[in-house]
């Protein structure tokens, strides 16, 4: 049992802003559709550096204002997301999409408003989101690709894709012994 709640297969998903491209667990695809889950949602800061692990600070509310940990960390999200290879992912499931990333946060900010907007109106089902290619947007430091996102919909995850829920912790039976 995985008491931690992650499937420790290192199954993500993000845009590489570089190539242009999503990265599905480490192999590119090119997805026209995803599902986005709205309760998922964390803001906060980050910090990715070569050689340590990443750093994510994450506010106890969405969308609030938290002091930011350090200069290297960025404006930073994660959100839960729906692929299906029907859809040109690499293969179907539920995947993270974390980044600290200006493409990726830029991308996800400009769909929020509208998921954010109707997401009281449909409890409980994931943004059917499609992916209208990419744009490029200079930026001070090098122009960068930015996926096109646009709300199209709303829908229930595949069944077996969905989250698992949290096992409910078994009371301790006392023996005596040490119980770890």
């Amino acid at each position: 049992m995985d008491i931690f709640g992650s499937s420790g297969g290192g199954e993500w998903l993000s845009w590489k802003s570089d190539a242009n491209a999503w990265d599905m667990d480490g192999e590119s695809c090119s997805p026209a559709k995803l599902l986005i889950d709205p309760a998922s949602i964390k803001t906060g800061w980050g910090m990715v550096k070569r050689g340590a692990s990443p750093d994510f600070v994450w506010a106890d509310v969405p969308g609030t204002t938290i002091q930011q940990p350090s200069p290297e960390h960025r404006t930073a999200f994660s959100v839960m997301v729906y692929c299906s290879s029907k859809q040109g992912a690499v293969k179907d499931g539920v995947r993270e999409w974390r980044s600290n990333g200006r493409a990726n946060v830029d991308a996800i900010k400009r769909v929020w408003a509208d998921i954010h907007a109707a997401a009281s109106a449909n409890p409980g089902k994931w943004a059917v989101v499609d992916v209208a290619g990419s744009e490029k947007v200079e930026t001070k430091f090098k122009d960068i690709n930015v996926p096109i996102l646009k709300l199209s919909g709303w829908a229930d995850v595949p069944a077996q894709s969905a989250p698992a829920p949290m096992p409910t912790p078994e009371p301790a039976v006392e023996t005596g012994d040490v119980v770890f």
